[in-house]
């Protein structure tokens, strides 16, 4: 029997495409008894986006986005990306009560992103309210408002319910669907393919996963990318590249002063990877920019310089650091040696780590 504790059980530690082939009869069956119908009417909007999450998606092979739609029995009404209709023809599309609302890119004033002539912040409002299941925010723009709402735009953009991980986004902090859930949140830049369908699986199964206080899933959002990282025991060895000429894995180096992010970062991206499970940032020599992390990009800049270069990191107000900063640099330094010393303890617990 697929129980919430199972599901999330499974869910963690399979593929979205594994776990598809083992439950979508249980799946079909969820939609016709809470439904009536079939299929869940699914409505997918953009704000200012690059269409990155929905290309993240149609890129998955197991299973590729035809196979996801017919096992999760998903009616999308609405995807500019990917819809035929267009003009008026499209835009009637959205005269439904959705079960589902998912949105990809930032939320920025009225005038500086439509849909048809309507502001899609008016789009997303009307929607979300008549929403009966939940909103989800996918990617980093959704979520949080990510490099729109970086410092120095001038469109006043945020996500769906949080603001650089405050709350109080485009729909306000209090905000909850029909089904009384607030928004899922799904960062990433893109968001990860797994993560969307098997978040939309969840829902649909009426397994609604417990969300932490950035309205993240746990059972994905839980881990430390620095504790999974493949390159985690050069860190402990004290082993780290100092340029990228040694960022192959023949030189077994961790990329920690290359200015990697996995340590302020929390995501299941490490061991669950991307490609079908082959790859991930770091494997691929490239540091992680910590774009799974609610103060992506402002936070984690600049990037490529180490946690303990980084103001916002460590908590210093740029504007008004001074000697501060120094003392709080130096700080930082110590307890990474502190960290170090500690991680080269043989008798160190694996909670410790």
């Amino acid at each position: 029997m697929l129980n919430r504790r199972n599901f999330l059980k499974l869910a963690g530690t399979i593929g979205a495409g594994m776990f598809l082939d083992i439950y979508s009869s249980d799946i079909v069956k969820a939609i016709e008894q809470a439904a009536q119908e079939k299929g869940v009417k699914l409505v997918w909007i953009q704000g200012q986006s690059d269409s990155g999450c929905t290309i993240s998606l149609l890129q998955g092979s197991h299973p590729d986005i035809y196979d996801a739609i017919m096992k999760l029995n998903v009616d999308i009404r609405f995807h500019p990306t990917i819809m035929a209709a267009q003009g008026e023809e499209a835009m009637a599309a959205l005269n439904i009560e959705p079960d589902v609302l998912v949105v990809e890119g930032a939320i920025p004033d009225p005038k500086f992103a439509t849909m048809g002539d309507r502001p899609v912040i008016d789009i997303l409002k009307e929607l979300a309210a008549k929403t009966k299941i939940a909103v989800v925010a996918v990617g980093a723009c959704a979520t949080y408002g990510g490099i729109p709402a970086a410092n120095g735009n001038v469109t006043n953009s945020m996500g769906v319910q949080y603001h650089k991980g405050k709350k109080g986004g485009a729909l306000g902090a209090d905000y909850k669907s029909k089904a009384g859930l607030p928004v899922v949140n799904l960062p990433g830049d893109p968001a990860h393919p797994d993560h969307i369908l098997l978040t939309l699986s969840a829902v649909i199964l009426g397994e609604i996963p417990e969300l932490d206080e950035k309205g993240r899933p746990k059972f994905l959002f839980s881990d430390n990318i620095h504790d999974q990282c493949d390159r985690r025991g050069f860190y402990d060895k004290g082993e780290f590249a100092k340029s990228f000429h040694e960022t192959d894995f023949s030189h077994e180096k961790c990329l920690y002063k290359l200015g990697c992010r996995g340590p302020v970062t929390n995501s299941d991206c490490a061991y669950r990877k991307w490609n079908s499970g082959i790859n991930v940032c770091m494997n691929g020599g490239a540091p992680c920019i910590g774009c799974f992390n609610e103060g992506f990009p402002d936070d984690m800049s600049p990037l490529f310089e180490t946690i303990e270069n980084v103001p916002a990191l460590i908590g210093i107000n740029v504007a008004t650091a001074g000697k501060i900063a120094v003392a709080a640099t130096a700080l930082g330094i110590a307890a990474h040696a502190i960290r170090r010393g500690v991680s080269k303890n043989p008798k160190r617990t694996e909670e410790e780590k």
